[in-house]
């Protein structure tokens, strides 16, 4: 979920971001040579050489942090692109060239300002303020040029969000959360959401206007929960490579015991690959997909790159299908059918689609040997192609009575790095065959995560960009 959008961008958009970058470069390179020439020095010379060797050392690091580490789960401040083209190549080599070349006759120049006496002084505390600020501004450039425009609005309500003929939105939970990472109605029909800094919270709708007039905290201290599921008076609750059950047992709201279902799944080997999204099966059983540890190598972990369940208490942890690169969410039909988005790789031979994928028992889903329709019967292939790093998130079927009967039993899946909220259609034949359809049913979100039916018959979708909760309706009249 990281550089990969960058994919997506035209020649223009990216040489842009290169030439942002080879500028952000050259100011670096430009402070720490001239630091280089002012360090032998004496005197003041001496003292702005040094400070400016630091400055450009602590800018350079900041650079490359926000160009490499990702927030949360999502993407790095700065998105630089994964792999140049041959003519991006050569025009950043010559851009460098003529960055050396330039840095070194200005840093000449600056020496021979900042070694005078008296009068040049003012002109080296000028030097030593401008540094940081016009570093800062540069960086900030380069922010704003490697992010999408669709991106660039963090206001949900200023959203530009378009939905099916007939559906509206509005927000149902805003703030308090740092940023949803999974949603899930209680038996008390209020609304649990994870978040990205390890909370878990509880939204009452009190009034049912469909809007949340309280965001209270029930559990906290995980990592990475990415999960949520009910069975009776437990939430099951997934973070990094395990899965808790917790319970209110007094009826204060918060959760006051918690015990571990499974612990030692591989989660973090390959970032942000981990345990994902449950679901609680019509046998009882719990299921869920953990990511791979390799990008596009065979996987040697025997729980990663696949789908599992264990049994409620924890037992017989077991494997139901492999060769899913990281399936982040997964979810049952009305037909007790196993259903789940998969996030491929950037594999050896280009880009590979994500997909939408029917999970059989015992069955290869292709990871790392095929993306997308395999060329034999030795993998399965997906209901549906997503075009590569769309990133499939949540996935729910729609279960209420609120939404046109066309809509019933359809599924709905987020696809995160396409801001959109994709509607699947699924047809079982009666030779057992099952085939799926596919259109864009709402847009304009900025990385929606997570999608479920709520209790009173709408969906809801977690914006883990924005930190909201939409709540979807049908106004049949509109």
């Amino acid at each position: 979920m990281s550089v990969r959008a960058l994919s997506r961008y035209g020649k223009e958009t990216r040489m842009g971001i290169i030439s942002a970058a080879c500028i952000l470069l050259a100011l670096l390179g430009l402070v720490g040579f001239s630091g280089i020439l002012l360090w032998p020095r004496r005197g003041a010379a001496r003292v702005v050489g040094g400070v400016l060797l630091l400055l450009a050392l602590l800018a350079t690091a900041a650079l490359v942090a926000l160009s490499t580490i990702p927030v949360g789960i999502g993407n790095p401040f700065i998105r630089l692109p994964a792999r140049l083209e041959p003519a991006e190549w050569v025009g950043s080599a010559v851009a460098l060239c003529i960055i050396a070349c330039v840095s070194f006759f200005v840093g000449r120049t600056l020496r021979r300002w900042l070694s005078r006496a008296g009068p040049s002084r003012p002109l080296a505390v000028a030097v030593l303020l401008a540094v940081p600020l016009i570093s800062a501004a540069s960086m900030g450039g380069l922010v704003y040029a490697s992010t999408p425009a669709r991106e660039r609005e963090r206001d949900p309500s200023k959203r530009d969000i378009t939905l099916a003929r007939g559906f509206e939105w509005n927000i149902f939970v805003q703030g308090t959360i740092d940023n949803p990472t999974a949603i899930a109605f209680g038996p008390d029909g209020k609304l649990y959401i994870a978040d990205i800094a390890g909370g878990l919270w509880v939204a009452t709708d009190a009034d049912h206007d469909g809007r949340a007039e309280q965001v209270r905290r029930f559990a906290d201290g995980f990592s990475l929960l990415v999960g949520l599921a009910w069975r009776g008076d437990e939430l099951y609750a997934a973070s990094s490579g395990k899965i808790e059950a917790l319970r209110d047992t007094d009826g204060d709201g918060v959760a006051d015991q918690r015990r571990v279902v499974v612990d030692g799944l591989p989660s973090m080997i390959l970032k942000p690959h981990s345990n994902n999204g449950i679901a609680f099966g019509p046998d009882g059983r719990l299921y869920f997909g953990v990511g791979s540890t390799t990008n596009d190598q065979v996987e040697t972990n025997e729980l990663a790159a696949s789908i599992l369940s264990v049994n409620p208490d924890g037992s017989d942890l077991r494997v139901v299908a492999r060769g899913l690169g990281n399936s982040f969410d997964l979810a049952f039909d009305a037909q007790g059918e196993l259903f789940a988005g998969d996030n491929s790789p950037i594999g050896p031979d280009g880009e590979a689609p994500d997909e939408f994928n029917q999970i059989i028992e015992g069955q290869h889903y292709g990871f790392p040997y095929f993306y997308g329709d395999p060329p034999d019967r030795s993998t399965r292939g997906p209901l549906i192609s997503f075009p590569p790093h769309s990133v499939p998130t949540g996935v729910t079927f729609y279960t209420g009575d609120q939404y046109p009967q066309d809509e019933r039993g359809a599924a709905f899946i987020t696809l995160w790095n396409l801001g959109e909220l994709a509607r699947i259609e699924i047809e079982h034949a009666s030779d057992g065959t099952v085939t799926a359809r596919e259109r864009t049913f709402g847009s304009g979100f900025l990385y929606p995560i997570d999608v479920l039916t709520g209790p009173d018959g709408n969906l809801y979708v977690a914006d883990f960009g924005t930190s909201a909760i939409y709540r979807i309706t049908y106004q049949p009249n509109e």
